[in-house]
């Protein structure tokens, strides 16, 4: 598997695709970057929180901005289930850009042969949180992310990401809706959302509807890395330690979270 995400990986279309992206980006959402100098130039883990349902600017934001700099380390991005099959579905060239999908064994392969990796544990939950929770981090019991950093030997690198929550109005996240369709089980969709956008009004679902993104201002923090060098890869089977590490990583995210919070003006910044 390492070596079918090294052959596949095209650094060169990537980094050239992200500098022509990121501009557009970073103007439309006044984006600020902040703890860029906390990325580690050797393999890592990042673990960020991510809104604003199919448009999910700051995970757009953080993917381009590390691929538009000259970090030593390569990134690969892990991407949902549903969204993996889809892109193969239609033929995107989804490893070419470092997207594969979120799955354990491919993310650890992807580590130990010398690649970062982000990844969103509260994946569609996260994504789709209602406007009232949208500074709330919460990976709803996701702790696979931990257990990869242990595997691997990894640091883990919190991302935090404000503004992306404002770019829709999400009334609820229909969770009741994905589990009695079935979506939970045969998909892993866990939500179904009830959202408003600009300019089409109100939807429900995931489809990308005609609509654009309201042009929030968006702020990407990157925090000191966590290390998990007192630790052993053997420790990911310990859910005392798992649980432990979680804990910590959600905390730090959600006090640098309520820092970037006060004060702040939705969509204004």
């Amino acid at each position: 598997m390492s070596e079918e995400i090294e052959y596949s990986f095209n650094p060169k279309i990537v980094s050239n695709a992200a500098r022509l992206y990121l501009p557009v980006l970073e103007k439309y959402h006044r984006a600020k970057f902040l703890g860029l100098e906390n990325i580690p130039q050797t393999p890592f883990l990042g673990v960020g929180n991510h809104s604003g349902m199919h448009f999910m600017p700051e995970s757009l934001l953080w993917i381009t901005k590390y691929h538009s700099m000259n970090n030593k380390v390569h990134m690969i991005t892990l991407i949902h289930n549903l969204a993996n099959k889809l892109g193969k579905m239609i033929k995107l060239p989804l490893s070419d850009f470092g997207l594969i999908e979120a799955h354990p064994d491919k993310a650890l392969h992807a580590l130990q042969s010398g690649f970062a990796a982000t990844v969103y544990p509260g994946s569609d939950r996260d994504n789709s949180k209602p406007f009232s929770e949208r500074n709330k981090i919460d990976f709803f019991e996701h702790t696979g992310y931990v257990k990869l950093a242990l595997r691997a030997h990894v640091p883990i690198v919190p991302v935090v990401g404000i503004g992306g929550a404002e770019t829709v109005f999400v009334l609820s996240s229909g969770e009741k809706i994905a589990e009695a369709t079935g979506l939970k089980k045969f998909l892993k969709l866990h939500t179904w959302p009830v959202y408003w956008s600009f300019p089409g009004g109100w939807h429900v679902g995931h489809f990308p509807y005609f609509s654009l993104p309201l042009p929030s201002q968006i702020t990407i923090s990157v925090l000191p890395p966590y290390s998990v060098d007192e630790y052993t890869p053997e420790d990911a089977e310990n859910p005392d330690i798992v649980q432990k590490i979680n804990l910590e990583i959600i905390i730090m995210m959600q006090e640098e979270m309520n820092r970037l919070a006060k004060g702040r003006i939705p969509i204004v910044g």
